[in-house]
């Protein structure tokens, strides 16, 4: 059954940067050592693995695709779009530029991969982005316009983006040396825009987890937008962990690691590791491995950002010392209060040096 609902995208799938671990936690095992001694019981799997199926699918939907493994042949056409050209590919998608007849856009058609085809979990993951981006209209939140399937294989169709994630942006600024108050206060008017697209996120019951650099795009307009959401918790879903656990080690809350319930406390925490990050080109949290990486996380505090950059405003260090407090009843409340003292740090600042990247 062709299922086609006008939603509103995200740009090309991107895999996490090298050195970032996106782990797959079941609640299994008990994790030796440290874990063991704050009571968090789970193992870890590569990510990509196995999931649990759960709220992010229609039961109308497909959870197998008939198709040969190897690399996929490009399609002349995937429903009514018809295809322009391949964007790139990752473990679980393969995205193409296409183009809508229907309206003329182009967009990007996003169709699972061979590695996944066949895998019940790893598409019902792919629908719940779907569902998660697509019941989201906001000016910061990549739009999804179309669902559905076609010969049996489900296709998602996304905004189509031209610009660079922060973790880019970032990278080219340490390259460049370029790092001022201008090029933060740049950087601090991303962050607050990815604010804005997250609160609107939590308001209609959509829990981002997987908040990082390389999931908040801007475009060549200075329009940011959070894309990926495929990890995201649902409307009316649980908040306590059902024994599965995902996202990017780098960015997890203490109660994520734990399995502890979530709420958008859990993403408050995760755009504090992204600023301070994208401020300092160093995570708060790190380690020589992922126990002592997990043990950062629970146990120690990061150095205070006015250490790494004495030229930016001592507020700064409160608001992220608050945002990345291990006991969540003492963060933001919500997004919308994190978002009103960023507001009144950047009035402390220069003006932006630039608004698109």
């Amino acid at each position: 059954m062709l299922i086609q609902e006008l939603l509103n995208g995200r740009p090309p799938f991107r895999q996490p940067p090298a050195g970032r671990l996106t782990v797959v936690t079941e609640a299994l095992l008990p994790f030796v050592g440290i874990l063991a001694f704050l009571q968090c019981e789970f193992s870890l799997t590569p990510a990509g693995t196995k999931l649990p199926v759960t709220s992010g699918y229609n039961e109308e939907w497909p959870l197998t695709v008939n198709r040969p493994k190897g690399r996929m042949a490009i399609p002349n056409k995937v429903g009514r779009f018809e295809i322009l050209g391949e964007l790139g590919r990752g473990p679980m998608t393969v995205d193409y530029r296409a183009n809508d007849p229907a309206t003329g856009r182009t967009v990007v058609l996003t169709v699972p991969s061979p590695e996944s085809a066949d895998s019940p979990d790893l598409l019902a993951r792919f629908y719940r982005e779907a569902r998660a981006a697509g019941a989201l209209q906001h000016p910061n939140i990549v739009a999804i316009y179309d669902l559905g399937v076609d010969r049996g294989s489900p296709f998602i169709a996304r905004e189509l983006l031209e610009g660079a994630d922060l973790e880019q942006l970032a990278e080219r600024e340490k390259k460049d040396g370029a790092q001022s108050p201008q090029s933060a206060a740049t950087m601090l008017n991303y962050i607050m825009q990815a604010c804005r697209g997250l609160a609107h996120a939590h308001q209609h019951g959509v829990i981002h987890r997987d908040v990082r650099p390389g999931t908040i795009f801007v475009t060549t307009r200075g329009i940011v937008k959070v894309t990926n959401f495929a990890l995201a918790r649902l409307p009316h879903a649980s908040s306590r962990s059902s024994g599965v656990l995902v996202g990017t080690i780098d960015y997890m809350s203490p109660e994520l690691i734990c399995g502890d319930r979530v709420d958008g406390r859990a993403d408050i925490w995760a755009v504090g590791c992204t600023l301070y990050e994208i401020l300092t080109y160093a995570t708060p949290f790190q380690g020589e491995n992922l126990t002592s990486w997990m043990f950062a996380i629970m146990s120690q505090d990061p150095k205070p950002i006015c250490e790494l950059r004495p030229d930016l405003p001592a507020e700064l260090d409160a608001v992220l010392r608050r945002a990345l407090k291990k006991d969540r009843s003492e963060r933001y409340r919500n997004m919308e209060k994190l978002l009103a003292d960023l507001e009144l740090v950047a009035r402390r600042l220069p003006s932006a040096a630039g608004t698109a990247p």
